[in-house]
């Protein structure tokens, strides 16, 4: 909506008042706050700026600052443009930009040394897609295979020395992470005699993120095309909650928009419940369905037909989705489904080619191979241990997904239900075949929000576009070695690991160990992931990231980021692998923010005062703790003993798992919008041409008003948290309800009131969830503040980082996390 010439005034919606104003910002904050729209001190500088973390209140501002800026040495011989490095951070950052050159040194900030890497990401307005290298020269080192880039150095034929830019070729270059200087430079490379152009002009030496067409050695076979079984639930539990007609529906819809650009695109759809259906298609006949009841011994009835050309079957395809209501319309299955056997169904059909599984379910799986056993799952009450994942079942799930890995097939999961669904174990398969998953507790498609949710992410994830039969290394420089990875992907080496696909906008952590000291000013770090295009071509994306090296402490204090960090270690907490209760994985957090407390104030003794009570972080660490809080409270959620809850957490933890930098930071760190009381020009299109938002509040109830109505965004749902005095104006203009005890709590379609307040609302909830990047539609739950926070309908908002006193459910404010910190 666009702003009107002059903007009205507003009422103040204020308890005992009736007098309008102009919605001033002023007075939002308190005085000694930096101006509410210009960006909080970043403390990008390698002088130490501390912070008194007792004394700072987290600003949300400061969430949205640059990294602390990375200067590389003065002199140095690169090629790229410094703007680049800002390109390079967008696909792989660093937890310090300045990395410590010995083990010591490291080991006495406590800070990690890693990167977060997100090599599929969706591109910001008006920047430019990756550039493509496509005349087959791919210059790789001779001893550590690295690719070229744009810090290698160019050497004399005689004497190895670096040269300049000059029409004089040169005939070697120097490897930028391993040092060798006997790799020869390809003639082609060196010199363009029809251009007259130097070998500085090429792509991969004036960019930091580059794609070269891969050449013949590089593919193993004809490049995948893309396919995909959709694995529909049609038990009583899928038909009722209508999850079932809805995915149809949204199937149906989204046919012309699937990835299918050279006309390859295959489907399949293969329903399940107590028995298993195919469906063969035939361009004039339509589609017949064959039966497999069989659960032990899964066969193909007719694997010919069974999945087939988009383009070429798009009539009987249709006819297949619009039937499909009439044939299940009046299932009768309440025992649960035949996920295990079903799967391997949609496995067979995709064992020759590869391709994405689209599993939608809405009732346990209960049936077969992979069936969870209920009677243990009954017993397990105690929410401090890890009960979440049924062993007896796992281990089906585990061979499951490395049968998939072999067959380069990629699972994704939409689940829903009322009862215990088993996510923990279930998701086995999406965490090792790099598959996205999404949850849906209490699913009733009757509810707009649910229906509008499931639907919107559905169609978004059909629609994506994947890189499918991936493979991504990791190399760095000489002195550093790969020590882990975390994310959703099946590690094949300690620097290597498989992905079937590779969804937009995931990320990845890497941590590095040392080896050896480092004696070289600069250290690169370089990811190559080789993959296929949706469009049929194979590539070899490859990113690099070069950081100066140091030997003072206190400047890998000031190079840290923050953001990164908190990253790195909520994906370390949430591995799979791990051996560490729940309990003890959020202690092994605590303690990381702890130490790392510590040992920045011992580096700073001179500024502590014994008769204060103080606990110092520089400025660029200084949201560190509270977000380190978040991921801390996000891992165990202790709302009551009902098995549904461990669904609930185990989602939390995929999502930590696998969400890319902005989208975890916000899932733990929500943005808090004050509605009540909104400058004039908020809700409105700006002179940019952008709707203007509200500014995000700090995640503290000092700064609620009693009479208040407040929106919070954790990416996952908007709550729309209402004040128990909120005067009955403002819920009238809001909801369309006489007044608070009026107001229906839970999901709600937010109604069309004809006031201005109400549409400026709407256009910030548009704005939320139209966010660019982002696979999630969140739906809008109304919170009021006399709730009983332990009701189904806004669980999840108990389980939030902390947005009031009153609905956090662990009972741990910032201020005494802090205070537990200084007692360690």
């Amino acid at each position: 909506m666009s702003s009107p010439p002059h903007a009205p005034k507003k009422r103040q919606y204020a308890a005992g008042e009736t007098q309008v104003y102009y919605g001033s910002a002023e007075g939002q904050y308190p005085a000694d706050t930096p101006n509410i729209h210009q960006p909080a001190d970043t403390g990008t500088s390698l002088t130490p700026q501390h912070v008194d973390l007792m004394t700072y209140p987290p600003d949300p501002r400061d969430l949205y600052a640059p990294p602390p800026e990375i200067r590389l040495p003065s002199g140095l011989s690169v090629l790229i443009d410094p703007t680049e490095t800002h390109t390079a951070l967008s696909y792989q950052s660093s937890t310090l930009n300045a990395v410590p050159r010995t083990q010591a040194l490291l080991s006495n900030s406590k800070l990690p040394l890693g990167l977060v890497i997100s090599p599929h990401r969706t591109l910001a307005d008006g920047e430019e897609a990756v550039p493509v290298v496509q005349d087959g020269l791919i210059p790789r080192c001779q001893r550590c295979k690295a690719y070229m880039n744009p810090y290698v150095q160019f050497l004399d034929g005689d004497s190895r020395s670096v040269t300049t830019i000059s029409i004089a070729p040169s005939h070697f270059w120097r490897c930028s992470l391993c040092g060798l200087s006997d790799n020869d430079t390809p003639r082609t490379l060196e010199w363009s005699r029809r251009y007259e152009q130097p070998r500085y002009t090429r792509v991969e030496l004036n960019h930091s993120v580059v794609d070269f067409l891969a050449t013949p050695e590089y593919v193993r076979g004809a490049p995948q095309s893309p396919a995909y079984v959709f694995l529909l639930d049609v038990s009583q539990g899928a038909i009722n909650s209508g999850m079932f007609h809805t995915a149809i529906r949204t199937i149906a819809e989204n046919l012309d928009n699937i990835p299918n650009e050279q006309l390859r695109t295959k489907v399949a759809i293969i329903c399940y419940d107590v028995s298993l259906y195919f469906f063969s298609m035939n361009p004039r006949d339509g589609f017949e369905m064959l039966v497999v009841s069989d659960l032990e011994e899964i066969y193909l009835p007719r694997p010919d037909d069974l999945l087939v050309n988009l383009s070429e079957f798009r009539r009987p395809v249709e006819a297949l989705l619009s039937r499909l209501p009439t044939i299940f319309g009046d299932s009768t299955h309440t025992s649960g489904g035949a996920t295990g056997p079903a799967l391997y169904g949609a496995l067979a059909l995709l064992a020759g080619i590869g391709g994405k599984i689209v599993v939608i379910s809405a009732s346990v799986s209960a049936l077969g191979e992979g069936a969870l056993d209920m009677t243990k799952n009954a017993h397990w009450h105690d929410t401090q241990k890890e009960p979440d994942s049924d062993k007896s079942a796992s281990a089906f799930y585990h061979a499951f997904a490395l049968s998939c890995i072999k067959s380069c097939v990629s699972v994704d999961m939409f689940l829903a239900g009322d009862r215990y669904r088993g996510v923990a174990t279930l998701t086995l398969i999406p965490h090792y075949t790099s598959g996205q998953v999404f949850y849906y507790p209490g699913f009733n498609a009757a509810v707009h929000e649910d229906a509008i949710k499931f639907a919107v992410e559905l169609g978004r994830l059909i629609v994506m576009p994947v890189m499918l039969e991936a493979e991504m290394r990791v190399r760095c420089s000489w002195g550093l070695s790969v020590k882990s990875m975390h994310g959703n992907f099946f590690v094949q080496a300690s620097d290597r690991v498989v992905m079937p696909a590779v969804p937009l906008d995931q990320s990845y952590a890497v941590e590095f160990q040392f080896e050896e000291t480092l004696t070289e000013p600069v250290v690169v770090f370089q990811t190559a992931l080789l993959h296929t295009t949706s469009s049929g071509e194979r590539r070899i994306r490859v990113i690099n990231l070069a950081l100066p090296t140091t030997s003072l402490v206190s400047d890998v204090f000031a190079s840290a980021d923050a953001l990164a960090i908190v990253t790195l270690l909520a994906k370390q907490t949430v591995q799979r692998s791990s051996v560490l209760s729940l309990e003890d994985r959020r202690e092994k957090l605590f303690w990381r923010v702890a130490d790392v407390c510590t040992a920045y104030m011992a580096t700073n003794q001179t500024q502590m005062r014994a008769s204060e009570l103080q606990l110092l972080l520089p400025a660029n660490l200084k949201m560190l703790p509270i977000l380190v809080l978040g991921v801390f409270k996000k891992i165990v959620i202790h709302l009551n003993t009902e098995m549904a809850l461990h669904d609930v957490r185990a989602y939390a933890r995929v999502v930590l798992a696998s969400a890319a930098t902005q989208d975890l930071i916000r899932y733990i760190y929500p943005n808090i919008y004050s509605l009540h009381n909104m400058p004039p020009d908020v809700g409105f299109v700006g002179s940019e041409g952008a709707l203007v938002m509200p500014t995000s509040l700090p995640l503290t109830s000092t700064w609620w008003e009693a009479h208040g109505l407040y929106l919070i965004d954790d990416g996952q749902i908007i709550y729309l948290v209402v004040a128990r005095d909120a005067v009955p104006r403002l819920i009238n203009d809001v909801f369309g309800v006489e007044d608070y005890r009026a107001l229906q709590g839970g999901k709600v379609d937010l109604p069309e009131v004809d006031t201005a307040i109400s549409q400026r609302i709407r256009s910030i909830i548009g704005k939320i969830r139209e966010r660019k990047g982002c696979v999630h539609y969140p739906s809008v739950c109304v919170v009021k503040d006399d709730a009983s926070f332990g009701s189904p309908d806004i669980r999840s908002a108990a389980a939030q980082t902390l947005i009031h006193d009153r609905v956090d459910g662990l009972r741990l404010g910032y201020r005494q996390f802090l205070v537990k910190i200084y007692g360690k």
